[in-house]
């Protein structure tokens, strides 16, 4: 009888955590696309090193509340593509200040994120309604290696040669404009030469 009560447990257990498995799936998926994934390194005149230094320097005087000016970030030519998993049409919202997206950029030579110093208007940008249909996909070419609000409220930056990894959260919104999913991409290998 015991064994028996164990068994229902377990299979219980499963069926429910299987149908969270399955509710947890969002309706889109979000790829990292790299358009080109070879990139030359520029460090702004300065040895990587000292470029690394001086990228530090910055995130440290703005940690500190002041105003310092980084350089541009790299130029990319990436793609946030979203496709619809689903066998009907979904609706996802895009492009308004509750969508945002971050990179996470690892290996190589090192890499260090800080704030562009740029100044944005107060109003609030609600984002437009996009319908995909079954298996059909939407594109958000990124242009800089520069993330946050509005896609530009941070940059990051590799700090040298190397093969790096770089992958990208993007928060969908809301219908409303609050924020809504957040969905994560797969890493894609970036290449960084001398």
């Amino acid at each position: 009888m015991k064994l028996l009560t164990v068994a229902a447990v377990l299979v219980s257990f499963a069926v429910t955590a299987s149908a969270e498995d399955k509710k947890a799936q969002p309706p889109v998926t979000l790829e990292l696309v790299a358009k080109n994934d070879k990139y030359k390194f520029d460090g702004n005149g300065k040895a990587p090193a000292e470029f690394k230094t001086y990228l530090e320097e910055i995130a440290q005087v703005q940690k500190d509340g002041k105003l310092a000016r980084p350089p541009q970030p790299p130029a990319v030519e990436l793609v946030l593509k979203f496709t619809n998993t689903t066998k009907n049409d979904t609706t996802i919202y895009v492009g308004g200040d509750s969508n945002s997206y971050t990179f996470d950029l690892t290996g190589g030579s090192g890499s260090v994120a800080v704030g562009s110093g740029r100044a944005f208007t107060e109003e609030f940008r609600f984002p437009k309604a996009v319908t995909l249909a079954p298996g059909k996909s939407y594109e958000i070419p990124v242009k800089q290696l520069a993330d946050g609000h509005r896609g530009a409220s941070r940059y990051v930056y590799w700090t040298g040669p190397g093969e790096y990894k770089l992958s990208a959260k993007y928060v969908l919104a809301n219908a409303d404009g609050s924020k809504g999913t957040e969905l994560t991409s797969e890493p894609i290998t970036i290449t960084v030469g001398k």
